[in-house]
């Protein structure tokens, strides 16, 4: 087992900040539990540095400010492997992003691997280093941790500066550096970690199905069950599983005893809540409510040819990306091309990096309004645009 110091009174805490204020660079990992409750806990905190490995213990400090200062310090490096979830807790809990990181799961992307690709998989494959992942859902609130815990905690820190440099010296042979510090950049904004608080109704595969005063009851449940959930620190399934909802939804204006003898829901929920659900149903919505409803996302219901076309197009994309040794999955999702197509603006593949790779003539491709002709000649494929551009000869191929 690796060296380590276990951190848990605010001196040491403290102490910890002092020696490691000015280091260059922090390997960075947490471990938590987020099963059967609404705030995920924050249970283990590891932490390599230059000065040697720290083991930190949320469970017991009241504040974690001194290596938040850390993690805020854009002249320290914070490296992670797959940090999303990490960074999301630290924005979510304690309202904390970092400022300059480097994620070895992205970077992975962009060298031929599969994305997203485990810890232990890229260890073995840029190190040759092996490590077990039996411990990845252990009780990490117990107390005190296990020898088999701990060492599976530092195992994920260990060897974060070795795999960064090797991952960086590729990055910057290939030249795609740029495109992988941009991705990158993406952990470090705010606003990459909220979400509308009507995310999960807008999304709901239910919303297309209903009526507009079904839909903004939908809307209207799911927030009702977030704020109870959040009051009780309970899952969201909990409170109410997702699928009874559509059940409840569709049969709400039939009236209690329809909903009752639907064997589907269990009386002992329904009785508990019918009150809270009837008046959620019965209010009348408001422009506010009617508002939010604009941003449903499109129905994507795409005729045989324009699906045809789009899965060429997502091929061509495909070989692109094995071409260039860049995770498909990083850089475009099949729906995406529907989506432009049918007009949706707020999509990752048409800025920045991404449009860089792909190129302004391909994203232009991807993103014509369903008006494309597909001929296969032999191993060349063109689409031709039913566009002005078309009728002034203008193909791409």
């Amino acid at each position: 087992m690796a060296e380590f110091q276990y951190l848990d009174t605010e001196k040491q805490l403290t102490d910890f900040y002092k020696q490691n204020k000015n280091v260059e660079w922090i390997g960075f990992d947490t471990e938590f539990v987020g099963e059967n409750r609404y705030n995920t806990l924050l249970c283990l905190i590891q932490v390599a540095t230059i000065n040697g490995n720290f083991l930190i213990d949320p469970l017991k400090l009241k504040t974690l400010d001194p290596l938040f200062k850390l993690i805020k310090d854009p002249k320290i490096l914070v490296i992670t492997h797959a940090g999303q979830n990490d960074y999301r807790i630290l924005y979510n809990v304690y309202k904390v992003v970092p400022k300059n990181i480097f994620d070895t799961q992205l970077a992975a992307g962009f060298l031929g691997y599969r994305y997203p690709v485990s810890f232990q998989k890229l260890l073995r494959g840029e190190l040759g280093v092996r490590i077990s992942k039996t411990y990845t859902v252990t009780n990490w609130e117990k107390r005190p941790l296990g020898t088999k815990q701990i060492n599976y905690a530092l195992n994920d820190i260990i060897h974060l500066k070795e795999l960064y440099e090797s991952l960086l010296k590729k990055l910057k042979a290939k030249k795609y550096w740029n495109w992988a510090e941009a991705e990158m950049a993406r952990y470090t904004e705010p606003t990459y970690f909220k979400k509308n608080k009507h995310h999960e109704g807008l999304n709901s595969k239910l919303m297309h199905n209903l009526n507009q005063h079904q839909q903004i009851f939908l809307l209207r449940l799911y927030e009702w069950r977030d704020k109870e959930a959040s009051l009780k620190n309970k899952s969201k399934e909990q409170v109410l599983p997702k699928r009874l909802m559509g059940t409840i939804v569709k049969n709400i204006a039939a009236g209690k005893d329809a909903l009752k003898d639907n064997r589907t829901i269990p009386n002992k929920s329904l009785l508990k809540n019918w009150a809270i659900f009837n008046e959620l149903f019965q209010k009348k919505s408001t422009k506010a409510e009617k508002d939010v409803l604009l941003d449903l996302p499109l129905n994507i219901d795409l005729s045989e040819e324009m699906g045809l076309t789009n899965e060429m197009l997502f091929i061509l994309v495909k070989q692109k990306c094995q071409e260039s040794g860049i995770a498909q999955s990083l850089v475009l999702q099949k729906n995406e091309i529907s989506r432009a197509q049918l007009g949706e603006k707020h999509l990752d593949f048409l800025d920045k990096w991404r449009k860089d790779f792909l190129g302004e003539d391909f994203v232009n491709l991807l993103k014509a309004p369903g008006k494309m002709k597909m001929k296969l000649s032999g191993r060349k494929v063109s689409v031709t645009f039913s566009e002005a551009a078309a009728a002034e000869g203008k193909q791409a191929s």
